[in-house]
C-alpha cells in the first residue's frame, strides 16, 4: 500500500510501504526463532509484528518496506523453519525407513537433534520439523545408513511375461515363500510385490553376507527356470494378441526380425542386457527396460520412439514403462497437453507455465508475463524464468541481447546475488567470508564442456540461458572442491541414494551444511559450492530438502555446473582462495581411444555394469593369453576395487564359464565380454607425434593396422600386434585395447586413434 508520510500531495513525496505475511508452526522447536526474525529483519531492513497462535505457532507480518523487501523477508522466514517432507514412493525407501525404524535409529537421531518426526498412517509420507541444520544432519546420517542397507538390499525389477508367473496361488511364488521360509531365521526375508512386479531380498543388520548371497542364489536359479519358460513359449502370442486388439495384420518376415531382437535383450537406453527386467516394443521388437521412462522423459520426442530406429512406441507399451513411475508420467502427459497445445493455440490461446513445479496456464500471445498461480515472471515462448532482460523485449530480442553479453560474467553476477538474497542467517551460516568464482571454467575446463554438451542434450540453444535453470547448494569435503570445479560431479562418486540415483543439491544452504562439515579441513569455517542447474524431468525435487539431478552415467555430458565456492564462518574472512594462486590452461590429456571390448559384471536386479578402464584392462589382458597364447583358462586376479569406497579384493575369474567368484565370500557372478558401439568404417589411422599432432600412418600400414584391427574385433586375433615402418629397423608394438603404439627399441609410447 501506499503511505502519504508528508501529509503532501505531490506523490514523489511519498513513501511506499507493503506487508507480507508468514505463517510458522512448531516454533517451540527452534530456541533461536526470535533471533533468527531479527536478523531477517536487519537484512532486509524491514520491521515484524508477530501473533501467536495454537500449536506453537506464530502469525508474522513484515512491513515498512517495499513489496520486494517484505515478500523476500517473508520467503526467508518461511524456507528457514519450513518443515522436511519425506515421501517414500518406491519399494527401497519404504523397506529403508523401516529398518531405521524397526531398529529405533531414527527416533533416536531425532531426539539427539531435537526434531519432531511423524509419520502419516498410511506410512507414505515423513514430516520433520526442527532447525534446517538438524534436518540436513538427520538426512545425512539416513544417507551413511542407506549405503549400508544398500549391501543388504537386493531388487529384481521383473518384465510383465516374468512377473505373470508370480501372484496369488502361483506356482513360483509359492516356491519364493519357500526360500523366505527357509532362510527367515537367518535374518533374510524374501517377498514379490505384485504393484511394481519387483522381488525384494532384504537382510537384516545382523545378517551375514554369505547368507544373504546363498538366499540370492536361490532366487535367481528360481527367476532363470522363469526365463527359460519365457524362452520356451511361442514368442508370436504377444503379435497375435496385438492382431486381435488393433486389428492389424504383422508379416511373418516382421515376426521374425522381432524375434531375433528380443533374444538379444539389450535395451536401446541403457544398453544393459537382462532377461528379467527386459521387454520389447510391440511395434519394431527393439529391447526396453524401466530405465525408458526417464530417459523419454528427459530426452522428450513426441510422438514417443524407440531409440534405435525411431518407431512410434505402442500405447500398450507407453502404460508398461510407465506403470511403476507415476511422477514421470504425470511429466509425460503435461508435456503432451503442452505439446497439443502450443501446436492448436487458435483453439485454446493457453498452454502450461514453464515452471516445471507448476501446473498453471498462462497466455500464449503474451511475451514475459506473471503466472498467477506460481507468481513467477515466466515467457511461453522461449520458456525463460525469472529473467528480468526479457522486461521490454520480445524472444527474439531478448536472445540478441544475451548473444551481446557473455555467458559466465551473467553466471557469476546472478550466482552472487543469489547468494546474497537467499543465504540463511543461522549463527552457524553467517558470516560469509569470501565468495570465490570458479576459475577453471574461463580456462573452458571439462567442467564446462560437460555442461555444454548436457545443454545441446536437451535441445537447448547455446550460448546458455541462465532463464532455464536456477541455482542450488552442494557441501563437499573441502579436498573436493578443487576437483569438482575442474571436471564436475562424478557419477562414480555417488552414494547415499536415498532418493534414487543422481547427484545432490541442496534446496537451502543449512540442508546442505552438514555435508560441507564432513572432511572440512578449515578451521572454524566451512565452504560449499553453489550450483547452477537446468531445468527438466531429469531434476527430482524433494520438498524443502534437496533436488536430485539424474546425469547419465557415462558422464558424456552432466546438466549440472560448479560455479561459486561460499566460505561462511567465523574464521571465514581470514582464509585464502581454495584455488592455487595459477590456473593452467586447460589440455584434454584424455585418451580419445576407445576399446573395441568391455567387460561387465551382472549386478544384483539381473542387469550388467560395465567394469572401469583399469580392470577392463586386467581382464582383457588374462583373456588374450587364454584365447592366443595357451594361458589358464581359470585365473586370480590381484585385489581390484569395482567402486572407489570398495576394499580392494581379488577375483576367480573362469573364461570358460563367464565366472567371477569373490575368493574372500565365495560369491559368483555372471561375466560378460561385448563389443562397444559399432566403430565407424573408415580405415584412417593416426598417430600422436612429438610436436602433439595427429600423424597419418602410411598406406600400407594403415593396411597392415586395419586388417589387423578387423580380426581383434571379430574375436579371431589378438590385441597386439608387431608392425615395421618401411626403411626404418625398429618394431613397433600396436596395443588395440589401450590405443597405444610403442617402439620396442626405446619403450617410447604414443597414443593412436582411427578415424
Amino acid at each position: 500500500m501506499a503511505t502519504n508520510t508528508t501529509n503532501s500531495t505531490d506523490p514523489s513525496q511519498w513513501t511506499v510501504d507493503s506487508a507480507a505475511t508468514v505463517t510458522i508452526m512448531r516454533t517451540d522447536l527452534y530456541p533461536d526463532f526470535e533471533e533468527i526474525i531479527n536478523r531477517i529483519c536487519n537484512k532486509f531492513g524491514v520491521k515484524v509484528k508477530s501473533k501467536d497462535i495454537p500449536n506453537f505457532g506464530k502469525r508474522c507480518t513484515f512491513n515498512h518496506g517495499s513489496p520486494q523487501k517484505t515478500s523476500l523477508a517473508a520467503s526467508m522466514l518461511a524456507q528457514t523453519f519450513a518443515p522436511m517432507n519425506i515421501r517414500l514412493n518406491t519399494d527401497r525407501q519404504k523397506a529403508l525407513f523401516n529398518e531405521l525404524e524397526e531398529v529405533g535409529e531414527i527416533q533416536r537421531w531425532g531426539s539427539e537433534l531435537a526434531l519432531c518426526i511423524n509419520k502419516n498412517k498410511y506410512n507414505t509420507n515423513i514430516d520433520i520439523r526442527g532447525p534446517q541444520i538438524a534436518q540436513g544432519q538427520l538426512m545425512r546420517r539416513i544417507a551413511d545408513y542407506s549405503d549400508k542397507f544398500d549391501k543388504r538390499f537386493r531388487e529384481y525389477q521383473l518384465n510383465a511375461t516374468v512377473a505373470a508367473f508370480f501372484g496369488r496361488q502361483k506356482a513360483a511364488s509359492n516356491k519364493l515363500k519357500q526360500i523366505d521360509a527357509r532362510w527367515s531365521s537367518k535374518y533374510c526375508s524374501v517377498y514379490f510385490i505384485l504393484k511394481t512386479s519387483t522381488i525384494l531380498i532384504i537382510g537384516k543388520p545382523k545378517v551375514s553376507l554369505t547368507d544373504m548371497n546363498d538366499c540370492e542364489k536361490e532366487v535367481v536359479q528360481l527367476l532363470d527356470e522363469q526365463t527359460v519358460k519365457t524362452d520356451n513359449e511361442n514368442s508370436e502370442n504377444d503379435d497375435e494378441e496385438e492382431d486381435n486388439d488393433d486389428d492389424e495384420d504383422v508379416e511373418e518376415s516382421a515376426v521374425k526380425n522381432i524375434q531375433v531382437m528380443g533374444q538379444n535383450r539389450q535395451c536401446v537406453f541403457c544398453k544393459q542386457i537382462s532377461s528379467m527386467s527386459a521387454s520389447t516394443f510391440r511395434i519394431c521388437g527393439h529391447t526396453f527396460c524401466r530405465c525408458a521412462a526417464q530417459a523419454l522423459t528427459t530426452y522428450l520426442t513426441l510422438p514417443l520412439e524407440c531409440k534405435e530406429c525411431k518407431s512410434n512406441i505402442h500405447i500398450r507399451d507407453i502404460q508398461t514403462i510407465f506403470s511403476n513411475d507415476e511422477q514421470l508420467f504425470l511429466n509425460l502427459l503435461k508435456s503432451s497437453i503442452q505439446d497439443y497445445l502450443t501446436k492448436n493455440a487458435k483453439q485454446d490461446d493457453r498452454v502450461f507455465c514453464p515452471n516445471d513445479e507448476c501446473d498453471g496456464l498462462i497466455k500464449l500471445n503474451l511475451d514475459y508475463q506473471t503466472c498467477l498461480t506460481c507468481g513467477q515472471n515466466v515467457c511461453p515462448k522461449c520458456q525463460v524464468i525469472g529473467d528480468e532482460v526479457h522486461v521490454g523485449r520480445t524472444c527474439a530480442q531478448l536472445l540478441q541481447e544475451k548473444k551481446r553479453r557473455e555467458f559466465l560474467p551473467q553466471l557469476f553476477e546472478e550466482a552472487k546475488k543469489f547468494v546474497q538474497e537467499n543465504w540463511p542467517t543461522d549463527a552457524n551460516m553467517v558470516p560469509i567470508g569470501r565468495i570465490d568464482e570458479n576459475p577453471y571454467l574461463e580456462k573452458q575446463y571439462k567442467t564446462l564442456k560437460r555442461f555444454y554438451e548436457g545443454i545441446k542434450a536437451l535441445n537447448h540453444d547455446l550460448p546458455p540461458d541462465l532463464g532455464k535453470g536456477f541455482f542450488a547448494y552442494h557441501g563437499t569435503p573441502s579436498a573436493a572442491i578443487v576437483p569438482i570445479c575442474q571436471s564436475g560431479f562424478d557419477p562414480k562418486r555417488r552414494s547415499g541414494q536415498v532418493y534414487g540415483p543422481g547427484e545432490y543439491f541442496g534446496v537451502t544452504a543449512s540442508v546442505s551444511h552438514g555435508y560441507a562439515q564432513r572432511g572440512n579441513q578449515l578451521t572454524g569455517s566451512n565452504q560449499m559450492i553453489i550450483a547452477y542447474l537446468l531445468r527438466g524431468s531429469h531434476v527430482k525435487t524433494v520438498q524443502n530438502f534437496c533436488y536430485v539431478v539424474a546425469n547419465p552415467t557415462d558422464w558424456k555430458f552432466a546438466f549440472n555446473l560448479p560455479v561459486l565456492i561460499v566460505t561462511y564462518g567465523q574464521t571465514a574472512s581470514c582464509q585464502s582462495s581454495p584455488f592455487p594462486s595459477t590456473i593452467l590452461d586447460y589440455v584434454d590429456d584424455e585418451p580419445s581411444w576407445i576399446a573395441p571390448f568391455r567387460w561387465h559384471w551382472r549386478q544384483d536386479n539381473g542387469q550388467f555394469e560395465p567394469y572401469n578402464d583399469t580392470i577392463n584392462d586386467i581382464l582383457e589382458k588374462f583373456y588374450q593369453q587364454w584365447k592366443f597364447h595357451g594361458g589358464p583358462s581359470t585365473v586370480e586376479t590381484p585385489p581390484l576395487t569395482r567402486y572407489l569406497d570398495d576394499i580392494p579384493l581379488p577375483y576367480r575369474i573362469d573364461y570358460e564359464n563367464n565366472k567371477q567368484t569373490n575368493t574372500k565370500t565365495s560369491y559368483t557372478r555372471v561375466i560378460e565380454r561385448r563389443p562397444m558401439e559399432k566403430q565407424p568404417g573408415s580405415q584412417n589411422w593416426f598417430y600422436h607425434n612429438e610436436q602433439n599432432n595427429w600423424m597419418r600412418y602410411e598406406l600400407l600400414v594403415q593396411n597392415t593396422i586395419e586388417s589387423k584391427f578387423q580380426l581383434y574385433r571379430s574375436g579371431q586375433g589378438p590385441a597386439t600386434i608387431d608392425i615395421h615402418f618401411p626403411g626404418r629397423p625398429e618394431t613397433y608394438e600396436i596395443n588395440f585395447l589401450k590405443g597405444q603404439q610403442t617402439n620396442k627399441t626405446t619403450n617410447a609410447v604414443r597414443n593412436i586413434k582411427r578415424e
